[in-house]
Parts: C-alpha cells; structure tokens; sequence
C-alpha cells in the first residue's frame, strides 16, 4: 500500500479579511515551514476572499510574500478614507447577511447595489492581478465567490473552466469598492460575504486546517455585536466539520486594541504580517501535531 493511500488527507481553508487578513496570512503561512510544517501537503486548498490570494500563491508554489505585495498594488489606488470605506463596506455586508433569516435575500440586495456602484472600473482591477492571466489553475486549489444576482455561493476550481485570475478578482470583490467580475455571463463578488470562512465548502478529508483572519469562538464574543453576529455562521461551520474530521482553526491575537480594525488599511496590514510571524512560531507544534503527526 502506498503512502498516499495510508496518509491522511488534509484540508487548508483560508478565510477572508481584506488587506489585514493578506497580512497576517502572509506572516503566518510564509513562517510555519521554520516550524516544520509543510502546508503543500494539502489535498485541497479552499480559498475566499483574502485567503484566495494566499491560496493560489501557495498552490501555484509561488513566493507567498507576494500576497502582501500585491495589496501594496492595491493601496497605490486608493487614499486612506476610500481604503477605510472600503473596509466598512466589507464590514456592514457582512454583517447585513448575517442579521438577516433570510440570507439569500440579503446577499442579493448586497449584489445589486454592489453591481452599481464601485471605486474602480473592472479594467483597472483585473489589471492589478495580471500577474494570475494565463496561469494554470493549480491541481489542488478552489475558491469562493457569491453571485450578485441570485446570493449564491459557488466553489470553482480546476475544473470550473474559469480563468484563474477572473476567479480571485471575483473572490476579492468588495461590494461597492471594486467590480463585481464577470464570468460565465454571470457577475460575481466577494465570497466571504455570508461566510468569511467557508470551512463548508471544503471536500471531506481527515484533517481539517482552517485559518481565520476575524476572531473565533468565545474570543469574537467580546469584539461587540458586529464582529459577534458575523462569528456565528462561522463558528457553527466548525463545529459541524468537527464532527467528522478533526479540525484546527487558527485565529489572529490583535489584542484589544484591533477589536475592530480596518482591514484595507496599510498599517494594519503590516502589523497584521509581523502578527502572523509570531503567531507562526507560537502555534507550531500545534498546527505540526494535526498537519503531520507522523513528524512528531
């Protein structure tokens, strides 16, 4: 029997959080191979939002710091109140759908408003993941975006037939900041809307590896109501994976005094990158426990 028959199978799931979440992402994925673990292990990868940029570097064997070079990219086109914005944007969404019984009514809502306004036309923003055109979908990467018209969430990947770059500005598209992104004839936004996790979406494995870049379980109760309501849906997707894999969720220590940052904002971003550098050394062994137990 080989060793692919007989290892257990691995799921990463990366969440989204704007540039912030690019950050601490980017710090802590980029530090864990100094802690022994190898995240290429992945049988999957499932990516939303923030976390489909760090996915695809990451599936595509590309320099993970170039995740947060990107969002410098990014940053060049915005001053600071339109990047604050965009973070409320996010935000507000999020937290529109989550308040709503009816979650597909509020997705729809969102993706109509966000289909007529944006900050940046859809040449521009495709422009600013060019260096994704023409790229082979990588083997083992999916990600998420939610269709504006109809609140539905889709899970592409190497077989979706949609272009990888098409699929990540999707993925990233902040309602009323940047473009919803066509594909298919359909247009589509950010899939990190309902779920800033999405660790549903993520194919039956053993193991279960998700990365948040907003606070998990007792920790979002004390980051007031906003942060509290959008945790729900999450923290009900984990539990619900716990029951049939087991799971790891690794969430960001800003501390108090990032209850509620703004997650498009350039300094955050960098702090939120050193964040993830010491998370790494501090959850290793954990993450090196689950991931390969046989390296212990």
């Amino acid at each position: 029997m080989s060793d692919h028959e007989t290892r257990p199978t691995r799921a990463l799931v990366l969440g989204g959080g704007g540039a912030v979440g690019v950050g601490w992402q980017t710090g802590l994925m980029a530090s864990l191979p100094e802690e022994g673990v190898d995240l290429s292990l992945a049988d999957v990868v499932v990516g939303t939002s923030a976390g489909s940029l760090t996915g695809a570097l990451l599936t595509a064997g590309r320099c993970l710091t170039d995740a947060h070079t990107a969002v410098m990219k990014f940053f060049n086109h915005f001053d600071p109140a339109a990047r604050s914005k965009g973070a409320e944007a996010l935000a507000s969404a999020m937290q529109q759908v989550a308040a709503d019984p009816d979650s597909r009514r509020a997705l729809i809502a969102v993706g109509r408003v966000a289909q007529e306004h944006s900050l940046m036309d859809e040449e521009t923003y495709l422009s600013l993941l060019s260096q994704f055109a023409g790229v082979p979908w990588p083997k083992s990467f999916m990600c998420t975006a939610i269709d504006a018209n109809t609140g539905e969430l889709v899970v592409w990947g190497p077989d979706s037939g949609v272009s990888l770059q098409y699929a990540l500005a999707a993925s990233m598209s902040v309602p009323t900041i940047f473009p919803t992104v066509p594909v298919h004839g359909h247009r589509y936004m950010d899939g990190g809307i309902l779920s800033h996790l999405n660790a549903a979406a993520a194919p039956a494995t053993d193991i279960l590896l998700a990365l948040s870049c907003f606070a998990l379980g007792d920790q979002s109760t004390g980051k007031g109501p906003r942060l509290a309501s959008i945790a729900a849906t999450v923290n009900d997707e984990l539990t619900q994976a716990r029951r049939t894999r087991k799971v790891l969720a690794i969430d960001p220590a800003f501390g108090d005094d990032m209850a509620a940052p703004n997650f498009m904002g350039q300094q955050e971003a960098d702090n939120a990158l050193a964040m993830g550098e010491l998370q790494a050394a501090h959850h290793g062994s954990r993450i090196r426990a689950l991931w390969q137990p046989d390296a212990q």
